[in-house]
């Protein structure tokens, strides 16, 4: 296997497909932890999870949410159901994030005090 660098830490997500997002989350978890960039702040990604459709509309209830095919889109961010972002076959439910000079937390916890728009990208 070749030497881990923060290179290979960044979530590349128009190149990537949802199960290669989770296994390279998975796989750099808890050594380095993957990031990407929102609204140009640094966001690690620490335990993620692939949704199909059907499931988003499901965990979703009643809550309000956006359909886009471009990846690293917000679908829906809510405190009490979670972040999932749109990758390039299916979707990604974030479970453990970790935001810019802050403490690795579960999702709900980090979506209370920081906050998140649907259609926002993550870069």
């Amino acid at each position: 296997a070749p030497m881990l660098s923060k290179e290979m830490a960044k979530i590349e997500w128009n190149e990537k497909t949802a199960q290669e997002i989770k296994n390279l989350v998975r796989g750099l978890n808890p050594i380095l932890g993957t990031y990407s960039f929102l609204n140009g702040k640094k966001v690690k990604l620490w335990r993620v999870q692939v949704l199909s459709n059907d499931e988003l509309k499901e965990k979703a209830g009643n809550n309000e949410y956006i359909q886009e095919d471009k990846p690293g889109t917000v679908l829906l961010a809510h405190e009490k159901v979670g972040l999932f972002i749109q990758a390039n076959d299916a979707i990604i439910s974030v479970i453990e994030i970790q935001g810019e000079n802050a403490k690795r937390m579960n999702i709900q916890d980090f979506l209370r005090g920081n906050k998140i728009q649907n259609g926002e990208i993550f870069e």
